[in-house]
């Protein structure tokens, strides 16, 4: 398990794709980095976290957690800051670390229904897209999601 921050390369590259959280350069998001299907993603960590199925809540004091509608990928290892490391209550740390495994398998589901979801409507453009995807910041990777 990694937790980094994405680097300012990252935010500079994409700083027009308006789904992708950021909180400028004094407070940037701690993210999750996970490995799916060849790619690397972070997965960013937030509080005021609004539950739904595709988050993961890791700290119910705070209201805080994974959400995986708003992870990116990762495509170059600049893209993740190397300088600095970030600092999460212990007890958060922990309980992300013993659910690992459950936050990859069901972050890995919830990429490859992004996937069909992106592949029905690119098949029929008629049908509406899920809102469940609405603002997924994974609609900026689709060539690196092999959607393109």
């Amino acid at each position: 398990m990694e937790l980094r921050y994405l680097s300012q390369a990252f935010y500079q590259r994409y700083k027009d794709c308006t789904e992708i959280m950021s909180k400028g350069e004094t407070r940037p998001y701690i993210i999750l980095v996970v490995e799916v299907e060849n790619n690397k993603f972070a997965i960013p960590i937030r509080t005021n976290l609004h539950k739904t199925r595709d988050c993961y809540e890791s700290n119910p004091q705070t209201n805080s957690g994974l959400d995986y509608t708003k992870a990116v990928v990762i495509s170059r290892d600049d893209y993740i800051d190397s300088t600095k490391y970030p600092e999460i209550e212990h007890k958060e740390y922990n309980y992300i670390k013993f659910k690992e495994r459950e936050i990859k398998i069901a972050f890995t589901k919830f990429v490859a229904d992004y996937k069909k979801d992106v592949i029905r409507h690119k098949k029929n453009p008629n049908i509406p897209a899920n809102p469940r995807f609405q603002y997924c910041s994974l609609q900026y990777f689709k060539n690196e999601l092999g959607l393109e």
